[in-house]
């Protein structure tokens, strides 16, 4: 039950901390030929007061060249100490006070930034507590580092419908004080709709989208999202979820609740086959490292979901085919690290996942061969049955995915996908691992073959072109595989490797509308469910549409 969205990309989420000004100016010795002997260097705030600890284990061991030397060398010793206080992202500069060397020992003041005044510009929307509490933690950071700041900035970007910004300037008072002007922006709604003609034949090709966000409905950082999607006909698909997240603290905890009800009906001739699945799930995520290019979260929950399958025949009457329930507690890690040039694009990144799945026995949850009365003591209303009578719901399963691109030059770059799943037993349908244009495998309809394990991979080169600053383009080659393995004593076939290849084209226009075309060649026949080979599929143009209605950036 895929779906996926090939959607205008959002802007990621970014933080700057202009601190523009606070530098120190050109060290007035540079063009002294006066010699003087340094011995030592004393590092101090201003007035001879001591600086924080962490500041003074940064500035440590800092030594002056030995015997007589150019006092210039003075400015050397400044920009040692004002270069290590840049790398480590520290807001401060570094003076050389009036004083005479005749003891050979140097003192040098570090000025710290501190921010003692905030100013808020923009729409706060909803979401005039939640930046209290982080302006407040930016007016805690003493001494101030960039750092720190951005990674506030960036938990805060992170609430969906909320943008913010800091720039930093001297204020008048004591030195190192700062004046923060804090630029905002909140977002209240958006909605995007998507159309594209990747679903199998006999459950319609053609499906609709469409997605709407609110946000801050509560004021407590939330997002309520709303998605329903049917084939063109309203018949032989048609899915609704619903999903709820807020924040719970500064530090960027969400929890989250979400559903999603899905009713599937493929056209297939003299058989009026129906199953409804429900899903639904409870978790919670925590940031454990939040940078401009860098983020590892930590995740976690329960789920539930329950498919099941019925026969209808003329009359309306219906036997029971196929049930199956599995409650599971997953923990999942998700990162990105992203590699930018010298003018802040991105030219290389990575992404990966690891999520660990374990079924538990609550909520009737299905084992192997479980055969389930529809009504106990009824007999001719007939039983359900498992997807896979050697199936279990109570299995461990292990799923991974990285995938990355590097750009090599102005217009090419190289995409490169693996994913995999592992499970200790055989699996019931829905956490089996499917092949098909949603996932890897473009050019099979999705499921057309299944697997407790998998392993698979994409390549695909790109080249990237653009008309005008508003419509930017790419064309893309790939190849693609998976090799399955089924582990259960009835699977039909034990191991099997699908590949396909294939190229086409994504269009963007202001990041308000998407269309992807891709010809896939399948190279490889799937496994129909009766164990029997079908046919290889047909070439295919796949379609994919997709406009960000609101917000609406043409």
């Amino acid at each position: 039950m895929e779906t996926p969205v090939a959607s205008p990309k959002a802007a990621e989420a970014t933080a700057r901390v202009s601190s523009s000004g606070v530098e120190a100016g050109p060290c007035p010795l540079a063009s002294s030929d006066i010699s003087v002997a340094i011995t030592s260097v004393e590092i101090t705030a201003p007035g001879g007061v001591a600086l924080p600890g962490e500041i003074l284990q940064l500035l440590g061991g800092i030594t002056p060249a030995a015997g007589s030397q150019p006092i210039r060398q003075v400015c050397g010793i400044r920009d040692e100490v004002q270069s290590r206080l840049r790398m480590s992202r520290y807001v401060a500069s570094v003076q050389v006070p009036q004083q005479r060397i005749d003891s050979g020992v140097l003192k040098l003041e570090v000025v710290s930034g501190r921010i003692v005044e905030m100013r808020v510009r923009g729409d706060v929307g909803p979401y005039e507590e939640l930046l209290q509490s982080r302006i407040e933690k930016l007016k805690a950071l003493d001494p101030l580092n960039e750092a720190e700041a951005e990674r506030i900035l960036l938990l805060a970007n992170d609430i969906p419908g909320l943008s913010v910004e800091l720039a930093l300037s001297p204020a008048s008072g004591r030195p190192g004080d700062l004046i923060g002007e804090l630029s905002v922006s909140a977002r209240r709604f958006s909605l995007l709709a998507n159309v594209q003609n990747y679903n199998a034949t006999f459950l319609g090709r053609e499906t609709g989208l469409l997605h709407a966000e609110f946000y801050g409905l509560l004021g407590a950082g939330d997002v309520t999202s709303l998605t329903g999607q049917s084939t063109f006909d309203f018949k032989e698909q048609r899915i609704a979820s619903l999903r709820h997240a807020m924040t719970l603290n500064s530090q960027g905890t969400t929890v989250e609740l979400r559903g999603t009800w899905a009713e599937a009906r493929p056209d297939i001739l003299r058989l009026d086959q129906r199953t409804v699945s429900i899903v639904a799930g409870l978790g919670i995520s925590h940031p454990l490292v939040r940078t401009v290019t860098d983020r590892l979260k930590i995740s976690g929950g329960f789920e539930y979901s329950q498919q099941t399958a019925r026969v209808f025949q003329v009359s309306g009457e219906s036997r029971p085919l196929s049930r199956d329930r599995i409650s599971t507690l997953y923990m999942r890690l998700d990162g990105s690290t992203a590699m930018l040039d010298a003018a802040g694009e991105q030219i290389a990144g990575l992404t990966g996942s690891l999520e660990v799945r374990r079924g538990i026995d609550v909520f009737n949850a299905s084992r192997a061969n479980d055969i389930v009365p529809v009504r106990v003591g009824v007999p001719r209303l007939g039983s359900f049955s498992t997807s896979r009578s050697d199936g279990t719901s109570l299995a461990t399963v292990v799923r991974g995915s990285v995938e990355g691109f590097t750009k090599i030059g102005p217009v090419f770059e190289l995409s490169g996908k693996l994913n995999a799943q592992w499970a200790n037993t055989a699996l019931l349908n829905f956490d089996t691992y499917a092949i098909g244009n949603f996932t890897i495998g473009r050019g099979y309809d999705p499921g057309a073959n299944t697997g407790d394990r998998a392993i698979g991979f994409v390549f695909e080169p790109r080249a990237n072109f653009k008309i005008d600053e508003k419509f930017k383009g790419q064309l893309f080659a790939f190849y693609e595989g998976v090799n399955l393995m089924n582990i259960g004593p009835n699977a039909a076939e034990r191991n099997r490797y699908i590949a396909s290849l294939g190229g086409g084209t994504r269009l963007t226009l202001s990041q308000a509308v998407r269309l992807d075309l891709t010809y896939t060649h399948a190279l490889d026949r799937p496994l129909l469910s009766g164990g029997a080979l079908s046919r290889r599929p047909k070439d295919r143009l796949l379609a994919s549409l997709t406009i960000q209605f609101v917000p609406f950036g043409l």
